[in-house]
């Protein structure tokens, strides 16, 4: 195990992390920009651990990354990351596990999975006050990137970030400026199960008004719950040809404030199934025919 408990200490740990290898951080404010390219294995990950004050910070919501991993089979728990830009993010870094984090008070993202970083987990985790310098870029979890950012990401604007089979599961996600979940055209498979969302999606700023935003392929959106946004819980959209597919929405609990519905859809063709029930938001479950 290696012990940290300063700015300088933890970028050294950071760049020196290797297979196995435990980093614990102290609490305390840890003021900087932190990074690591270094990868664990399936076996023998990489873990950075703390607790809620264990706090990594740029020091400004207005440039930096508070937390960024370009390797892979990392395990980052119990710390916090705030006053950032964007608080986590991954660069190809598949395998990774996000365990009971609080990322807020962040510039624009609270958590994205980018380049490829596939096979993510963020899970039982706080993700408040995003969006507080930039709104329109303000999501809770970003899952891949949109078609207009392929090329700066893959390196051609005709190849999708494929950050396929993301989890988010049992995370609280408040007071985000964009969607509390948004997943991008381009990815596959992911799942975004048990979560509670409360005024995601509220200031509409950037077309951005529901809990959750599905433009991919294939997610499983089941057991969330929450209240309040500008528009729809969840909403589909098919924003390129072969994407916004066969996505599967079903035990999900809109408390109030909700003025549109519980699942809205581009389009009957994008091939959504919404399982029946009774919804709380007030335009009904779907607008979907057949729904609900």
């Amino acid at each position: 195990m290696v012990r940290v408990a300063t700015s300088v200490a933890l970028a050294a740990a950071l760049e020196r992390a290797r297979p196995g290898q435990c980093i614990q951080l102290a609490d305390g404010l840890y003021l900087g920009r932190f990074a690591s390219a270094a990868s664990g294995t399936r076996r023998e990950p990489i873990t950075l651990s703390g607790t809620r004050n264990a706090v990594l910070s740029t020091g400004t919501i207005e440039s930096g990354y508070g937390l960024h991993l370009t390797g892979s089979h990392w395990i980052v728990r119990g710390i916090s990351v705030t006053e950032s830009a964007k608080g986590i993010v991954l660069d190809g870094s598949t395998h990774t596990v996000i365990r009971g984090v609080d990322v807020g008070n962040i510039g624009a993202e609270g958590v994205h999975f980018r380049a490829g970083s596939s096979d993510g987990v963020i899970e039982d985790s706080a993700i408040h006050d995003t969006g507080l310098h930039r709104p329109g870029f303000g999501e809770g979890v970003y899952i891949g990137s949109a078609r207009g950012n392929w090329q700066s990401v893959t390196g051609s604007a005709a190849v999708p970030d494929r950050s396929d089979r993301v989890i988010v599961r049992n995370n609280r996600i408040s007071n985000t400026s964009a969607e509390g979940v948004d997943a991008k055209e381009g990815t596959t498979g992911g799942s975004i199960t048990g979560n509670v969302f409360l005024n995601a999606g509220h200031p509409g700023v950037n077309f951005a008004d529901s809990w959750v935003d599905i433009k991919g392929n294939g997610y499983v959106v089941s057991g969330n719950s929450g209240s309040s946004t500008r528009r729809d819980a969840f909403q589909v959209h098919g924003v390129l040809p072969g994407w916004g597919l066969d996505n599967v929405f079903s035990e999900n609990v809109v408390e109030g404030g909700v003025p549109g519905y519980e699942v809205w859809v581009q389009s009957n063709s994008l091939g959504t199934v919404i399982a029946p029930g009774r919804s709380g938001a007030a335009c009904g479950m779907s607008n979907v025919r057949g729904a609900g």
